[in-house]
């Protein structure tokens, strides 16, 4: 048995490995730890005590030879595939060529280790750890290592894609989407910078097509996962952690990896700094010819499984590896399926066929049966059978798998939506959303991957304390989008020039990095299949009252805001549909929305009067700038000027008096108010007839 070395526990975070890849004509491989670890440190100093911690105790365990000899260390691993449907839910036969490849690469016995240079060879090491997929989740429940999770995350990557993971300290998870944030291709945690809030989030994250050397990844992305648990194990890059690549000489704390400026080129004779030659091919590096890890390396990954640091040293032993069904002599059983099923289009016309997928996974299908509400056929034993479906509306499909260990069924009761291709709706329709029956009838509130913040109906708080339809986004996941998707309409009698709706939300962000929120404003002309941008609200222009973080619900009219678009020439069809699309974050509250037609976009149909155009200037502005307001009124109007600050409290209020229609122009002197540097709400009008401006103060 290892012997089992302990440090102080860590509890702060984070310093994140983030390894970043495009892959284009030259392929380069970047990375963004440098840009993380300054800010955390500067947050928590701290950290620099930790590391140095941790590097004290790598030395001492190398030095004391503690790690095993002759033996091998065994990881469980599961793979998480988050995907919707496409090309990112990468195949099982993907997956099992990606742990050779990593198998091979901490085994030396890599098909590319022949070309390491003479030099770096006799240091190349068989790091004598081996990765075995998990074939049992901690419940006792069969597994083949792979978890399949449907999820519109997958497209923005990041910790909050990171849905499912298996217990820390039992697996090393490794989460696989279709993107990342910018450009990257993969990161990793150090276990040095695993607290316990951070613990659900421990492991890999790595795009699909980078999962090894087949399917949908390339021989280029080979070596990936192996460099990202060369992080996990608390490997630094060659150059360390403290540059990028190419910037200046750096350590790793391996003594037999030499100083390095790093390398994104593969220059087999290249040397940066000290030593006659850099080991451009270790697999920490960027060189994109890389064939190895040294002894030195090994070492420090042996401390790492040896620390107690994100719980690496409870990996391997021989009771997490028998609760893991990695351990040797253990009997891999067949495990029943899991149904899983797609169509590509779920929203079609009257009369139009739909192909379905059986996409299920963990264990063979032996046996599956079909079965279709409303559809013909509406039953099926194919894999891939086709169906169409005479009624209008919702749905629902059931498919059912089984094999001799056991069976499982999928039924989705709102899966296809079938659209009128003849619509008795035109451009006179007012959807005001106080009749409840009307919204279910004619409003598709989609919400693809059920979860618990989807757009519903609301019999109150709509404008005017009416009914409207509204999204529970408040303290939402980071990144999430939903849909709320209007009848077909004929607008070929061209009568419909713009689309107008009322909406009310808010936000507790106090910086305008934080409003990257979206209300977006789509079209389509094929019942939804695909769609077209009309345009789109974002970030701070959204918000129409400042209510914070406290549950936000519209009781004024004041707290609405109207939003116009032109019809594009396209959206002037016969049958049309549109879809409003709202991307949220962790700042936003609920959204609220209200009053959708083609004919108005008064905020107040009983008491408007003129329509105001208005401009600020300079914006952003700082707190000596005197600001000034370029309107357009088009009748005359009683007006005045009040500015808000975030919170929604009035600082300053400038009576104006009647003012005559045409344009005008007036400047808020300086000396009249005093605004610190942030955000602020710039109101112009009366209570019945407004507009409102953001102003930044620097």
């Amino acid at each position: 048995m290892m012997s089992n070395i302990y440090l102080k526990k860590i509890v702060l975070t984070a310093i994140v490995a983030i390894s970043v890849i495009t892959a284009q004509a030259q392929i380069s491989y970047n990375c963004g730890t440098d840009e993380v670890r300054k800010q955390l440190v500067e947050q928590y100093p701290e950290i620099i005590q930790r590391e140095k911690n941790f590097d004290q105790f790598a030395q001492t365990f190398s030095k004391a030879n503690l790690k095993m000899e002759g033996s091998t260390y065994i990881i469980p691993v599961v793979f998480h595939v988050i995907h919707d449907y496409g090309a990112e839910n990468i195949s099982d036969e993907q997956i099992f060529e990606a742990m050779e490849r990593i198998n091979e690469d901490f085994s030396k016995s890599n098909s590319d280790l022949a070309e390491t240079v003479a030099e770096f060879f006799d240091i190349s090491a068989d790091c004598g750890i081996e990765f075995r997929l998990a074939q049992r989740e901690l419940s006792g429940t069969c597994t083949n290592g792979i978890d399949r999770i449907a999820s519109m995350r997958t497209y923005t990557g990041g910790d909050a894609a990171k849905l499912g993971g298996w217990q820390h300290g039992f697996y090393l998870n490794i989460w696989v989407v279709k993107f990342l944030p910018g450009t990257a291709a993969a990161y990793a945690y150090y276990p040095t910078a695993i607290s316990d809030f951070l613990a659900p989030v421990d492991g890999i994250i790595c795009r699909y097509d980078y999962v090894g050397s087949t399917g949908a990844a390339g021989p280029y992305s080979a070596h990936t996962i192996s460099h990202e648990i060369g992080h996990y194990f608390n490997l630094q890059h060659t150059w360390g952690n403290t540059n990028a690549p190419g910037v200046e000489c750096g350590d790793d704390q391996v003594p037999d990896t030499p100083e390095t400026k790093g390398w994104t080129t593969c220059n087999l004779a290249g040397h940066t700094c000290i030593a006659p030659l850099d080991n451009v091919q270790n697999f920490m590096e960027y060189s994109y010819c890389s064939t190895m890890f040294t002894e030195g390396q090994k070492n420090r990954m042996h401390a790492a499984l040896n620390s107690p640091d994100a719980a690496r040293n409870n990996l391997w032993i021989e009771g997490t590896l028998m609760l893991t069904g990695t351990n040797d002599g253990y009997v891999s059983q067949p495990c029943a399926p899991v149904a899983d099923f797609y169509a590509i289009n779920r929203m079609v016309c009257l009369g139009e066929s739909v192909t379905f997928h059986d996409v299920s996974w963990k264990g063979i299908v032996d046996m599956r049966t079909w079965t279709f509400e409303g559809g013909s056929p509406a039953t099926s034993t194919e894999a891939d059978p086709i169906v169409t479906f005479a009624e209008t509306g919702w749905h629902k499909v059931t498919l059912s798998v089984n094999n001799a260990v056991g069976s499982n069924d999928k039924m989705v009761d709102q899966y296809i939506y079938v659209s009128n291709d003849n619509p008795i709706l035109n451009s006179t329709y007012f959807g005001n959303f106080n009749d409840a029956a009307e919204v279910a009838e004619n409003w598709v509130l989609y919400n693809k991957y059920p979860d618990d913040y989807v757009w519903q109906w609301r019999g109150s708080n709509g404008y005017y304390n009416t009914g409207c339809i509204w999204l529970n986004s408040r303290f939402g996941p980071d990144a999430e989008k939903d849909e709320a998707i209007s009848p077909s309409f004929n607008l070929s009698d061209g009568l419909a020039e713009n689309v107008f709706f009322k909406y009310s939300t808010t936000s507790y962000a106090t910086a305008e990095a934080d409003y990257d929120m979206a209300l977006k404003v789509y079209y389509s002309t094929n019942c939804g299949k695909t769609w077209i941008s009309v345009g789109e609200i974002t970030g701070s222009e959204l918000i129409s009252s400042y209510g914070g973080a406290s549950n936000f619900f519209p009781t004024e009219t004041e707290q609405w805001r109207s939003a116009v678009f032109n019809l594009p020439a396209g959206a002037q069809n016969e049958n049309v549909k549109f879809k409003l699309e709202f991307n949220y974050n962790n700042y936003v509250n609920n959204i609220f929305i209200d009053d959708f037609n083609f004919t108005t976009g008064v905020l107040d149909v009983n008491n408007q009067h003129s329509v105001i155009q208005c401009s600020v200037s300079p914006n952003p502005a700082n707190n000596a700038s005197a600001i000034a307001l370029d309107y357009y009124l088009q009748s005359d109007l009683e007006c005045s000027i009040t500015i808000f600050d975030i919170t929604g409290k009035s600082i300053a209020n400038i009576p104006m008096g009647n003012q005559i229609a045409g344009n005008h122009h007036f400047i808020i002197p300086s000396e009249d108010i005093d605004l610190v540097p942030g955000m602020y709400l710039i109101q112009l009008g009366n209570e019945s007839i407004r507009v409102i401006k953001e102003l930044i103060i620097l």
